[in-house]
């Protein structure tokens, strides 16, 4: 496959119970997934030991605690942090949020002994 269009708002999926996550894609390189949350929902504290990540808000405002510091950040802003930074996701707010994400598959990770060789 050469490219692939993803119309993003029609990916949108609710549920009142648990945020909603959907896989955009996952190749060799990227992973991405959307995320859904309805107002009070979050994603719990967690950190990738070796993956980047960026976050980019599409919709709604979300408040993010990443390594102790809370921001948050508007439909519209991405933010990057590295690996091993505890972070989270919540819809404080009474609109909905929609988040996607982009980070390296992890098995590209694991892959890298770290000698460069």
């Amino acid at each position: 496959m050469k490219h692939q269009v993803l119309d993003l708002h029609a990916l949108k999926d609710f549920d009142p119970d648990k945020r909603v996550r959907k896989m955009l894609f996952k190749t060799d390189q990227l992973w991405s997934e959307i995320a859904c949350y309805e107002p009070g929902q979050s994603t719990v504290m967690h950190s990738h030991p070796r993956e980047e990540e960026a976050i980019y808000v599409l919709e709604g405002t979300a408040t993010m605690s990443i390594a102790g510091e809370n921001i948050t950040v508007p439909a519209g802003s991405i933010v990057r942090f590295p690996a091993n930074v505890p972070h989270d996701v919540r819809n404080l707010g009474s609109d909905r949020c929609v988040i996607m994400f982009v980070k390296v598959n992890p098995k590209i990770l694991k892959a890298d002994d770290g000698t460069g060789a």
